[in-house]
């Protein structure tokens, strides 16, 4: 019998409140066609388009079978990555964002659950029910409503592009602790073998939610040790790409050294900390907090992940400059500082270095987040960003920004990365990824098009 798939909020880092997708039970007959037409069946254990796997299966492997693409290298100083973020190929916004100059199209949202075992072989049944581990007594599943045949047709026909795996998203679920990130990475590789390796790694993007009651209004530890294992495993065993993308008060450069603001925290119910807290927080900008009852913000706690994982387990590191109420938006709006250096700041501090403190796990307690430059991407809004609550960047503060990471670094920063491609507009001056591409586009790409054009 087909089981109901109850798909999560699709919410990414818009931050409470904006871009809210509504949650979707699919049940209906037809509805289960759909499903059912987007999944490759390859097991017993599939259900609909949700991917099961015993944690007693074996690991797989794909070496000389994997189609995972060399990531984008800027071989030159003049080009970042820019990678999107999108939901529905169906809009065609995807296929335009390639066209317009995407390298990376991260896909919003897969999720990892757990479902009881219900039907223990006779054979088995004592030794299962002796397991202590909780995994013995669940099954691995991937949930996820993209359309998965038109992801596929999209990469067959753009080959250079790369595409990941999001997970998590503003009120979506975090792992259930049902098992490692080891384990939960050997779910999704065999999910992603049975389509055909659709997809080139993942991206870890859990956060919080609108209802501070709920569990996900904090991480555990167990959580975030879930996201470290699964992208330690999935790098030094598959040599996938692997990325994170926290909102900028997860991984708060700009917190003052030694303050509460550099502190580890599980909390993802702060108030935001530049608006209400710093020194340069005013009367009006904690009254406008007040008010709003906004108290989403995080405090360091994907410097957990990068201390246990590694730097070198990630290909870059996007920060969620778009964040609501975020240190940038407190910067540009109400400090009226001038965007390229606060841009440059957040650069700088995050390549040269800043301490957290109270880390578990680290000896000293202390652990120095330093992400090298060419793992650096910065994450912006495209159109539906108001200005306050969420921060407007212009292409152009990019492009200058990256002229001065050139000149003082000799190399640009790695990418930017913008939520989301489905905001993406139909004409040329609505469209960012084209605005980007306009921006970082040198004399020679001009001539090089120009001539293609002549051709």
């Amino acid at each position: 019998m087909l089981d109901s798939i109850p798909l999560s909020t699709l919410q990414h880092q818009n931050r409470c409140g904006i871009h809210t997708h509504t949650s979707m039970n699919f049940t209906s007959h037809s509805h289960l066609l759909i499903l059912t037409t987007l999944l490759t069946v390859v097991s017993p254990s599939l259900s609909v388009h949700a991917f099961a796997m015993s944690a007693s299966s074996s690991p797989l492997t794909w070496e000389g079978e994997r189609r995972t693409r060399p990531q984008p290298q800027h071989a030159n100083t003049s080009h970042p990555i820019i990678i999107g973020y999108a939901h529905n190929v169906q809009s065609g916004k995807a296929e335009q964002a390639i066209q317009d100059g995407v390298n990376v199209i991260i896909w919003s949202f897969l999720h990892f659950d757990s479902r009881p075992i219900e039907h223990v072989p006779e054979e088995k049944e004592e030794e299962e029910e002796q397991s202590s581990s909780p995994s013995a007594q669940h099954k691995g599943i991937i949930r996820t409503d993209l359309d998965l045949n038109a992801i596929r047709t999209l990469r067959n026909k753009y080959t250079h592009v790369i595409h990941l795996a999001a997970f998590g998203g503003w009120n979506g679920p975090h792992p259930p602790a049902s098992f490692t990130g080891e384990e939960y990475c050997e779910i999704f590789m065999e999910f992603n073998a049975a389509h055909g390796y659709l997809f080139d790694g993942i991206d870890l993007d859990y956060e919080g939610h609108d209802d501070r009651n709920a569990p996900t209004a904090k991480f555990t530890l167990i959580t975030l040790d879930i996201m470290a294992d699964l992208s330690t495993h999935a790098k030094r065993t598959y040599g996938m790409i692997v990325s994170m993308a926290p909102a900028e008060s997860y991984l708060d450069a700009t917190a003052p050294d030694g303050s509460p603001d550099a502190i580890f925290s599980l909390r993802l119910d702060l108030s935001p900390r530049a608006w209400t807290s710093s020194p340069y927080a005013s009367e009006e900008d904690r009254a406008l907090i007040s008010s709003v009852g906004f108290s989403h913000a995080g405090r360091q706690c994907y410097a957990y992940v990068l201390a246990k994982a590694g730097i070198e387990t990630f290909d870059w590191v996007s920060i969620q400059l778009y964040e609501a109420y975020s240190p940038l938006a407190h910067e540009l709006s109400r400090r009226k500082v001038d965007p390229v250096d606060a841009l440059m700041a957040r650069v700088k501090r995050l390549t040269s270095g800043y301490i957290v403190r109270d880390v578990p796990g680290v000896v000293t307690s202390e652990y120095t987040v330093k992400i090298p430059l060419s793992k650096l991407v910065l994450g912006v809004a495209n159109k539906w960003a108001d200005g306050l609550k969420f921060c407007k960047v212009d292409a152009s503060w990019l492009r200058s920004a990256y002229q001065s990471s050139v000149v003082e670094y000799g190399e640009g920063f790695g990418g930017i990365m913008f939520w989301t491609i489905e905001e993406e507009g139909s004409e040329p001056d609505s469209r960012f990824t084209l605005q980007l591409s306009r921006a970082f586009e040198t004399e020679f790409d001009r001539l090089e098009h120009s001539i293609s054009q002549e051709l």
